[in-house]
């Protein structure tokens, strides 16, 4: 593709004409990700188009993502593609806006800061062990493993450990289906249902009350296991919290949307990245090879520590190869307060930007070959050769997503661990399939694998890392 010709500020971007009253709504139904994919192959990286009464434009080029969520990042806010987040998240990072936002991301930041989720390795190698000891016998029996399943409850587990000190495991099994209710209701798409009055017991209305009932009871016991015994580095911080307006404590209310947006956002894009990055090992032999060497060599038959965890380069690449060509969160709504100017073409206020990770990590006048699946693309020579804003999984600017360190190393470290034990072959069926418009880049029906037991049992290092059994720290 090459570079257009500068335009005036009031020049209409290209796009396709859809059809009266709905635009392209059909499309967009019918496969999102191969809607959104053409769109940049067929009409360029800033695109106008209709979706109902809407009037949106996916950007994909470097050069206005920057615009958008860095340099003028206080013209867009989240803007109603967000606004049936709220249903279920209330009113927390995910899906607020201004001083409220910044007061929320200020409280919080501490936990997520570089330096300080190296203290949560404990919790992921203790949890990631339990999972693989289960394995075992379902390799010793031939059972499949439902692969997404199974990543959901590692990353829910881990992540609750981690921040809350609460042992979310017993209620692991019954939250995949909660959580499922919750990718169901949080998207319109279009249905009866959506349109009727909130206080009709639809089967809708049904799910979102039973969502609130486990959830408030998760959080319940949240608080209430902080009130006993003082642990939990997130929910501390949380109780301590002051609101930036009143400059009172955080009330029920906003510790409760804070922490089921922090539960729903937090492990669901890191188990949708370990699902794309552990099958796309196991589908290229040689990528496979590289990375077993590697743990061969880093890890030398011991469990993950945050030393040997930060030498794994190799697997580090892999991961952000997957996170390319899968961005969990793979489009990013925003609505634009005042009028902007984007790659020389006029945005209108009030009109929506769909930000497409997916669709910029395809972009072929930045990517080679961008079906292909090839780490060497993150190499430090290859990284610097391109646009920073080519490749944002995590999104930029004041608004990039406060865990990314922590699912970067909880990334390297599972995926370590798994293939330090097992080999994984997925079991011939379907084609994978991905593209529904929900909240991260989930397959589109379950994949189940066969696991393949090396008989290799890690031990904890000698290198002074802590013991599985650590404490969460407060």
């Amino acid at each position: 593709m090459t570079a257009t010709t500068a335009l005036p500020a009031t020049a209409t971007a290209p796009g396709p004409k859809g059809v009266p009253v709905l635009g392209s709504l059909g499309s967009w139904r019918r496969n999102t990700a191969e809607f959104l994919l053409g769109l940049q192959r067929d009409h360029g990286e800033v695109v106008r188009m209709r979706l109902g009464p809407m009037t949106v434009h996916q950007v994909t080029s470097p050069e206005a993502v920057r615009r958008v969520l860095v340099e003028n990042n206080g013209n867009y806010v989240r803007g109603p593609l967000y606004e049936q987040f709220g249903v279920v998240m209330g009113k927390g990072l995910l899906t607020t806006d201004g001083e409220f936002w910044r007061g929320h991301r200020r409280a919080v930041q501490p936990v997520f800061l570089k330096n300080a989720v190296t203290d949560i390795i404990p919790n992921i190698v203790r949890a990631t062990t339990e999972m693989l000891d289960e394995w075992e016998g379902k390799a010793a029996r031939g059972e499949p493993v439902d692969l997404m399943t199974e990543m959901l409850r590692l990353t829910l587990v881990t992540l609750s450990r981690s921040l809350f000190a609460y042992d979310i495991k017993p209620s692991s099994r019954v939250l995949k289906l909660i959580v499922d209710d919750v990718v169901e209701v949080m998207f319109r798409r279009g249905t009866a249902s959506e349109m009727l009055p909130s206080w009709l017991p639809t089967d809708r209305q049904r799910k979102i009350a039973r969502i609130h009932r486990v959830f408030d009871r998760i959080v319940a016991d949240v608080r209430a296991g902080y009130a006993r015994t003082g642990q939990g580095p997130l929910i501390s911080l949380m109780e301590q919290a002051e609101d930036p307006t009143t400059g009172r404590p955080w009330t029920d209310r906003q510790i409760r949307d804070e922490l089921l947006t922090i539960y729903l956002a937090g492990h669901e894009t890191t188990a949708v990245s370990l699902f794309w990055t552990l099958l796309a090992i196991a589908e290229h032999p040689h990528v496979q090879e590289e990375v077993d060497g590697e743990i061969g060599r880093v890890l030398g038959g011991t469990l993950p520590d945050a030393q040997s965890a930060d030498g794994l380069a190799y697997t580090k690449t892999v991961v952000d190869e997957s996170l390319r060509m899968h961005p969990p969160i793979w489009i990013f709504p925003r609505a634009a307060v005042a009028p902007d100017t984007l790659d020389g073409y006029g945005i209108e206020a009030g009109s929506s930007i769909l930000l497409s990770p997916l669709v910029s990590h395809h972009n072929p006048r930045h990517w080679d070959n961008p079906m292909a699946f090839d780490p060497q693309r993150f190499t430090p020579e290859a990284v610097k050769e391109r646009p920073r804003m080519a490749y944002f999984p995590f999104g930029a600017g004041p608004r990039q997503c406060v865990g990314n360190f922590m699912a970067l190393l909880e990334l390297r470290t599972i995926v370590a661990m798994i293939n330090q034990r097992f080999r994984i072959s997925r079991i011939p069926g379907d084609s994978l399939q991905y593209g529904s418009p929900v909240i991260s880049l989930r397959p589109l029906r379950d994949v189940l694998v066969h696991v393949h037991s090396r008989d290799v049992k890690a031990t904890p290092s000698t290198k002074g890392s802590a013991p599985l059994t650590c404490p969460v720290r407060h």
